[in-house]
């Protein structure tokens, strides 16, 4: 394979996704698969989730 080939991987960041409701199953369509890929999420998910939930109400309230 010569040196200036291009990488035939797929690359996430270019892949574009609107907001709305087509955003929203993207995101849980994909966090549905590595979740049920990596089982060592399940345990770090719902501590994300309360971190995550967290992070956001210090926002919300640091704002007002």
């Amino acid at each position: 394979m010569p040196e200036n080939s291009p990488n035939p991987q797929i690359n996430v960041s270019k892949i574009v996704v609107g907001g709305g409701i087509a955003g929203a199953i993207f995101t849980l369509g994909s966090m549905s698969i590595f979740l049920t890929g990596l089982p060592l999420l399940w345990f770090m998910f719902p501590a994300a989730l309360v971190v995550g939930g967290g992070v956001a109400l210090m926002l919300h309230f640091l704002r007002k």
